[in-house]
């Protein structure tokens, strides 16, 4: 019997969930829930990535809203920046019995202020073989710009379309909830202060062992935090993780997704060129997101806020000469500019011989 899966507080990525429901396995979702005083409580949840109206609403969270669900996870939001809210639904599903899944960036702001145990399960100790192995099957590789790029919804976007043209799909996750979809997150190590030559090895060989286990035709990659630190303020990690990931596993295909700007050609052939020499391989597929991202730099501490757009704006606004040159630019909140961008991904690969 699957079990009934209740979300807490609907992030982007939430809404990714609902969107791709049909992809669970094991679980059949409940509810989809938010605080009351965010005032989303029967909306769809349109309103909070701002894609097609989904017919998928929002319901407000009080003390019985879990009583018919088997498990919860709960997401961190930005804008809910007091713990309380979180804390009070976690104690509520550890009262009445409830199974607990907690997202990464909510145990990370937790983990000072709660006596709860959510560690990460300890790395094993290095590596004695200072070796990369081949991996046999293409490999396509989402990575991201940021927070709410949608990154998690293109990496079910690519699951859900190479699983119904018949391809056996093995995938590592962006986000904690793909565990809900029966594939894999990234493993804790990639987040653990270890050397990045170690971390490397590490993960190349964790995808071999993957691939030997699963036997598919294709590994879809998601890999988080951003390609680029966005200036010496706001430094997105510098960029360590998916370097370090693209180093430990060559990708087929490499897709970004960004936040929605003006974007000009030559951005496009610059980030074109970041893919090649720093990533390994060029980059020609973007995601533009229903996200604008607004920095402050006006004070010592950076602050930035997120402007919510919807898909129809987004693609409306893509320059001519990018919809017209060689790259694949596309949102992946609307259906049919998704499917394109599938089928294109398709045929690069098909057509890559050396990927076969």
């Amino acid at each position: 019997m699957k079990k009934k899966l209740t979300l807490f507080p609907m992030t982007r990525d939430m809404c990714a969930i609902a969107r791709n429901q049909s992809l669970l396995q094991y679980y059949v979702l409940d509810r989809l829930l938010v605080p009351g005083f965010s005032r989303l409580a029967g909306e769809d949840i349109s309103e909070v990535d701002g894609g097609a109206v989904a017919n998928i609403k929002f319901t407000e969270y009080n003390s019985d809203a879990l009583d018919d669900c088997d498990i919860i996870f709960v997401d961190y939001d930005e804008n809910i920046h007091s713990m309380s809210v979180y804390n009070d639904v976690i104690q509520n599903a550890k009262e009445i019995g409830k199974e607990i899944v907690l997202s990464r960036k909510l145990r990370d702001r937790l983990r000072d202020k709660s006596e709860d145990q959510f560690d990460d399960i300890p790395a094993p100790n290095r590596l004695n073989a200072d070796y990369l192995h081949e991996i046999s099957v293409p490999v396509i590789t989402v990575l991201t710009q940021g927070p709410r790029t949608d990154q998690f919804a293109l990496e079910l976007a690519l699951r859900k379309y190479f699983s119904s043209e018949g391809y056996k799909v093995a995938q590592i996750g962006s986000h904690e909830a793909s565990i809900f979809f029966g594939f894999s997150d990234l493993p804790c190590f990639m987040y653990e202060s270890r050397d990045g030559y170690e971390k490397a090895l590490r993960f190349n060989h964790y995808v071999k062992e993957l691939i030997s286990e699963e036997k598919p035709d294709l590994l879809i990659l998601g890999i988080p935090e951003a390609t680029l630190k966005y200036n010496n303020k706001l430094l997105n990690g510098l960029g360590f993780m998916p370097f370090i990931a693209c180093s430990a596993i060559r990708s087929d295909l490499q897709i970004l997704s960004m936040y929605r700007d003006d974007y000009k050609l030559s951005y496009f052939d610059e980030m074109y060129k970041h893919g090649l020499y720093r990533l390994g391989v060029p980059i020609r597929f973007f995601n533009i997101s229903n996200t604008c991202f607004a920095p402050d730099m006006s004070s010592e501490i950076p602050k930035h806020k997120y402007i919510d757009l919807n898909s129809n704006f987004v693609l409306s606004n893509i320059q001519e000469d990018v919809k017209q040159g060689q790259y694949c630019v596309f949102n992946v909140l609307n259906s049919e500019s998704t499917k394109d961008a599938c089928k294109a991904a398709h045929e690069l690969l098909v057509g890559n011989v050396s990927s076969l």
